[in-house]
């Protein structure tokens, strides 16, 4: 993968958090979401206040789980694997 084609589906995988995590928050609460490359895969950072952290994680994680699935999905045609971590 070229490095424009990195940085471009670091972009796509950022936003595409962004849009899942804004939809899933409300409009008052603060988060951030950063990506970037690390080793062999991307890794997207999604930070939440702890007090609002359980509605991007869900029940059992399923929330959480459900995110990744749709972004490993977005991630097949790029052949590299993209990891979502929750932070603080």
């Amino acid at each position: 993968m070229s490095n424009h084609t990195a940085e471009d589906a670091l972009k796509s995988y950022e936003e595409l958090v962004r849009f899942l995590a804004g939809s899933l928050l409300d409009d008052d609460v603060e988060f951030e979401v950063r990506a970037h490359a690390h080793r062999d895969q991307l890794l997207v950072e999604l930070a939440v206040e702890e007090a609002h952290r359980g509605r991007v994680i869900g029940r059992g994680g399923r929330i959480a789980r459900a995110m990744r699935t749709l972004v490993d999905a977005a991630a097949v045609p790029n052949h590299l694997p993209v990891v979502i971590d929750i932070v603080d």
